[in-house]
């Protein structure tokens, strides 16, 4: 799927990326066990986002197109879905 993306490590800059549109993560929790989790849509897209993070990846790093770039300004004018 191709999302709109940001981050808080640079608020002011909005972009394009391909993300999966369904994942499976495992993972271990706070005592250390096993665990699974199978996300789709939005929860698959922030996934992958802060496991990016973890693995020293920012979103601008999977922009998809880089005519996609664009300010807030710019993203909340031109894209940002109206509320009706």
């Amino acid at each position: 799927m191709t999302v709109w993306d940001a981050c808080l490590s640079y608020l002011c800059i909005f972009f394009q990326v391909s993300r999966a549109e369904k994942i499976k993560v495992s993972y271990q929790d706070e005592n250390g066990q096993e665990k699974e989790v199978v996300a789709e849509g939005a929860l698959s897209e922030l996934l992958q986002h802060e496991i990016d993070h973890l693995d020293g990846i920012l979103a601008i790093d999977r922009v998809s197109d880089v005519r996609t770039i664009c300010t807030r300004e710019e993203y909340e004018k031109r894209y940002a879905p109206k509320n009706v």
